[in-house]
């Protein structure tokens, strides 16, 4: 009886093993695809910008859309993983699991919310993507969360096929997935609100100056720190 005990206790050991080795392989080979994904369209659409241009790099949306028509734009940190398309699609779900050539991945694609304008001409415009493990997409953004990143990495860059933005990072704070934060705000009394809870829930005091009339860019990842939790990294958007 023991014998046939240890049998099974060793069968089912293995079983485990080797579905524990299917998912691991099943992530990184997913990780892997959407990093490929990605380099594709920096091969063909992105180079490091000629001197003297305001943006740090060049981004070939002629090239890109060839490629996917929902490409409407491009986010680029310095120094960070973050280096990515932006799509939008008719709702915000298309893309949670897609890549950019339409196939199932859990990277999935950082994707600009369907109510909002593409180009940038509301108020808050949400840009949403996966915290993932390995960094990649917004895996950094929880970092603007702790002392000192901020002052390392306080500016990114968003370009569109029309303009060229500077991303000036004012805020990073907690919140639930239902807050009304997410919607289009239009109202100056609603603007008003916007300000005082990013001011007021900021993990960092930000060294440029923003009010009601400047537009914003809400970079959007989940977090783990208690039910429907999500993380906001907010940024004053200025032309370059």
């Amino acid at each position: 009886m023991r014998k046939v005990i240890r049998t099974i206790v060793l069968v089912v050991c293995i079983a485990g093993f080797c579905f524990a080795a299917y998912k691991l392989y099943d992530y990184y080979s997913e990780m892997k695809k959407g990093e490929d994904t990605v380099d594709k369209l920096k091969d063909i659409a992105v180079t490091e910008a000629k001197q003297g241009e305001k943006a740090p790099i060049s981004v070939d949306f002629t090239a890109l859309r060839a490629e996917n028509p929902d490409i409407i734009a491009w986010l680029y940190s310095e120094d960070t993983p973050i280096n990515y398309p932006v799509v939008q699609a008719d709702d915000n779900q298309y893309y949670l699991r897609r890549l950019t050539d339409g196939s199932y991945n859990t990277n999935g694609t950082l994707f600009m919310d369907f109510r909002d304008p593409a180009d940038l001409s509301g108020f808050n415009t949400v840009i949403y993507g996966h915290r993932m493990r390995s960094k990649a997409m917004f895996g950094t953004l929880p970092e603007y969360l702790e002392d000192g990143y901020y002052s390392e990495h306080p500016v990114m860059y968003l370009l569109t096929p029309e303009k060229s933005y500077r991303l000036d990072i004012v805020s990073s704070f907690l919140l639930r997935s239902d807050s009304d934060i997410y919607k289009p705000i239009e109202t100056n009394e609603d603007k008003i609100a916007f300000l005082d809870k990013i001011t007021t829930d900021s993990a960092f005091k930000p060294n440029v100056e923003f009010g009601t009339d400047d537009r914003y860019v809400l970079l959007s990842t989940c977090s783990y720190d208690f039910d429907q939790a999500r993380q906001l990294v907010i940024a004053k958007l200025t032309e370059l």
